[in-house]
């Protein structure tokens, strides 16, 4: 597994993801545990502008030195196998129906 994606999945595990709109990137956090990237930068008193011009690279690496200035591990080491498991490829088509209003389940 490349760096790129245990940084992307090790962002899933504390809680927060990037989501692209307006010509920027966006970090959102969830409130969660202690290991959310939420309550770690409250925790150390960090603040975080969640506003990133340069691109998922660049969130990613602000997430890091965020994390480090809390002496907390980076993006890539909060990646858990056991937790976030890649399984199989492939389709479970018995996930996927049609009904009147279409969406999420």
């Amino acid at each position: 597994m490349d760096k790129l994606t245990e940084r992307l999945l090790g962002l899933m595990q504390i809680g927060a993801r990037l989501e692209a709109h307006d010509g920027h990137i966006w970090i959102y956090s969830d409130e969660g545990d202690d290991d959310f990237l939420e309550n770690i930068l409250q925790e150390a008193s960090i603040l975080l502008n969640n506003k990133i011009y340069g691109g998922v690279l660049e969130a990613l690496d602000t997430i890091d030195e965020a994390l480090r200035l809390a002496d907390k591990p980076s993006l890539a080491t909060h990646y858990s196998p056991e937790m976030q498991f890649l399984g199989e490829a492939g389709v479970d088509k018995s996930r996927i129906g049609r009904s009147g209003k279409g969406g999420l389940m």
